[in-house]
């Protein structure tokens, strides 16, 4: 099965980690994928994307086709309005209600799942750095594009040995919210 996903933030919100762990993750699981970033050159706080293909066949296209993405994570308003027009009609796109503001008409489009990430990662894990693991774990278990304790492994395997236990903890809070929460509606 074929999936596209998309990480919308801003430069320094480890989105496009959180893109590399999930590819690397997809290809441990002998399945071919694909991250394509796409950032300002302002490193910090401009608009930042990700797009993560995951595919069982041969990825002949590297980059998610544009209304035809399944899954959106947004934790900045800049790459949630610079990067939404992407998801598919329904597709589910999760967003930071602290700093990301659909508008009306977006969730009557989109499937619109609000969870506070940042907030898990600073006052939950008690580092704000683990916001994209939090987010990584989200985006896995509601998309269902990936084995969660392979990913998890993966994740553990990439980042520094001395923020293991955090992320540990960040990527089992990303899976408590995620279950928990439902789409909201107006």
């Amino acid at each position: 099965m074929k999936y596209q996903l998309r990480f919308g933030g801003e430069g320094g919100q480890g989105v496009i980690t959180a893109g590399e762990i999930l590819a690397e993750a997809a290809i441990k699981e002998g399945r071919q994928a694909f991250k394509a970033s796409t950032y300002t050159s302002q490193v910090r706080g401009g608009p930042t994307k990700v797009d993560i293909i995951i595919d069982d066949k041969e990825i002949l296209f590297p980059y998610a086709i544009e209304g035809e993405v399944n899954f959106m994570l947004s934790t900045a308003d800049k790459g949630y309005k610079g990067f939404r027009s992407g998801v598919k009609e329904g597709g589910i796109i999760v967003v930071e209600p602290n700093l990301v503001h659909p508008e009306n008409e977006d969730y009557k489009r989109w499937q619109i799942f609000e969870i506070p990430i940042i907030t898990i990662a600073k006052d939950e894990v008690g580092n704000v750095a683990t916001q994209s693991v939090v987010a990584l774990a989200i985006a896995a278990y509601m998309s269902q594009c990936i084995d969660l304790e392979v990913l998890k492994e993966t994740m553990l395997h990439m980042v520094p040995s001395k923020t293991r236990d955090a992320n540990s903890k960040a990527f089992d809070l990303g899976i408590k919210y995620a279950k928990e929460t439902k789409p909201k509606s107006l």
